[in-house]
């Protein structure tokens, strides 16, 4: 085989080379589909959320730089000159925490919460469309239910004047904007019940992929 006809081999065995790595994927293959879905970037299937998710990515991306940026320091300190970061446990804790709760819609509205398919070959179109509602609306109730218990709790470490161990910030600000963060992740589960019912139903198609064809994948 001559040097051209085995770059053309390379080639077409690896679509990755040219950048089209997705235009070959079998939209038919379920293997494929969730792939191609697990790669999709939040705020292009955020629908009226869209500006709202971009700028929640940012946010969760520079909340984990910073655990990463505090972590290296943290560590180079305490093992190389034998000064740590002080409280740089607990400014991890809290930057973790907010990098959860920002992340918590994106997760929402790509709809990628983990779930376990035990039963879906034995269940019809239709029961599954139903139970698909009823899952939307369960989840919809814990972050509501999440948020409700975070806010409570707030409320008390205000009240009580609750600080931190090591760096003695008070708590309840913190506990407060991860109150926020979780009630944006309940209004987008909710918007994401209206779009199941209004139109991911009726267009048969999967929720996360309603408005959106394999080309719109990069």
């Amino acid at each position: 085989m001559s040097n051209t006809e085995s770059a053309g081999a390379i080639t077409s065995e690896n679509p990755e080379s040219d950048g089209t790595a997705h235009s070959d994927v079998d939209s038919n293959n379920p293997l494929d589909r969730a792939l191609a879905e697990d790669y999709l970037i939040p705020e292009s299937v955020a629908g009226l959320f869209r500006w709202p998710v971009r700028i929640l990515t940012a946010i969760a991306g520079t909340f984990m730089l910073g655990i990463a940026a505090v972590t290296i320091i943290d560590v180079t300190g305490r093992y190389a000159f034998n000064s740590p970061i002080p409280g740089g446990v607990e400014i991890i804790e809290f930057l973790l925490g907010l990098t959860i709760f920002s992340a918590l819609p994106l997760v929402t509205v790509k709809r990628a919460h983990i779930t376990v398919e035990l039963f879906d070959s034995f269940m019809s179109a239709g029961f599954k469309r139903i139970r698909e509602v009823i899952v939307l609306i369960a989840s919809a109730g814990m972050i509501i239910f999440i948020t409700h218990r975070m806010w409570s709790t707030g409320i008390d470490m205000l009240e009580n004047d609750d600080i931190s161990i090591h760096l003695e910030l008070p708590t309840a600000p913190i506990l407060f904007v991860l109150c926020g963060l979780s009630a944006i992740s309940a209004i987008v589960q909710i918007y994401m019940i209206w779009k199941y019912v209004t139109v991911d139903i009726h267009q048969h198609k999967a929720p996360i992929r309603s408005h959106h064809e394999e080309g719109d994948i990069t």
